[in-house]
């Protein structure tokens, strides 16, 4: 396994909206050892919650890698998808 729990090697996650693409994230990387304790904060559409959806395996990046715990998600099926869920990632909604 990994030595990091988490990382993003240039992610990007972009959005159409109507004649407008809104860059959520563009080119953001980032690791996380493991037992590391780390906080995500900025202003309101900077794209926290766009890189913890993400992270937690409900949206796919625009371009880029996502690891979890040493294994890449981008060509995960749903199944897969939903194992690291269930067995790798805890969410606290606000």
């Amino acid at each position: 396994m990994s030595e990091h729990v988490i990382e993003l090697q240039d992610v990007r996650r972009f959005y159409v909206v109507g004649d407008f693409v809104v860059k959520a994230l563009d080119g953001v990387s980032l690791k996380i050892p493991k037992g590391a304790f780390t906080a995500i904060m900025g202003p309101s559409g900077s794209g926290k919650s766009t890189m913890m959806n993400l992270i937690g395996c409900l949206d796919t990046a625009t371009s880029g890698y996502i690891f979890i715990d040493g294994v890449m998600t981008n060509d995960l099926d749903e199944a897969e998808l939903a194992f690291i869920r269930n067995q790798k990632i805890g969410f606290v909604f606000q």
